[in-house]
């Protein structure tokens, strides 16, 4: 007869039974909890608190950057050396002010709206039917090429 045949079917030897229970148990729970020792625990939870530490310093850092840049901004902004909200830029960082593009627009006969610093459907509109009859991309952007051509007719 099987040893272990004759001890699950062996309701007398109750012992056996629950040495056999405790470690199907203890087998199920270091599966279930991943923790074999305490020792491997211990390093599990040391090194979790190394990786915070570690994030905590890098957000700190990053913090300290964004205190320094707004810090700039706040200074460029009272010096008046910030980009004003009317400057023209274009996807390259070619940049000038949007009313000098408008004001040259309506000299060259191509916008009759306000000269209000603002590049909107009507500037854009204008800018490609310029470009189109100048021999220019008509994309609608006033960048060097089609500035160059534009500007003749600022003072116009």
């Amino acid at each position: 007869m099987n040893y272990s045949h004759r001890i699950l079917n062996d309701k007398e030897r109750g012992e056996d039974m629950r040495i056999v229970s405790a470690l199907l148990l203890s087998g199920l729970l270091i599966a279930a909890t991943g923790c074999v020792s305490k020792t491997r625990h211990q390093r599990d939870v040391s090194s979790l608190k190394n990786q915070v530490a570690q994030m905590d310093a890098a957000l700190q850092a990053q913090q300290e950057k964004n205190r320094v840049l707004e810090a700039e901004l706040a200074s460029r902004a009272q010096r008046g050396g910030g980009v004003s909200a009317t400057t023209y830029r274009t996807p390259s960082g070619f940049e000038l002010p949007a009313a000098d593009i408008q004001k040259a627009l309506k000299g060259a006969g191509y916008y009759s709206g306000s000269i209000d610093g603002k590049i909107g459907p009507d500037s854009r509109e204008a800018l490609r039917n310029f470009q189109r009859d100048n021999g220019l991309t008509a994309d609608g952007v006033c960048g060097r090429q089609t500035w160059n051509k534009l500007k003749t007719n600022l003072n116009s």
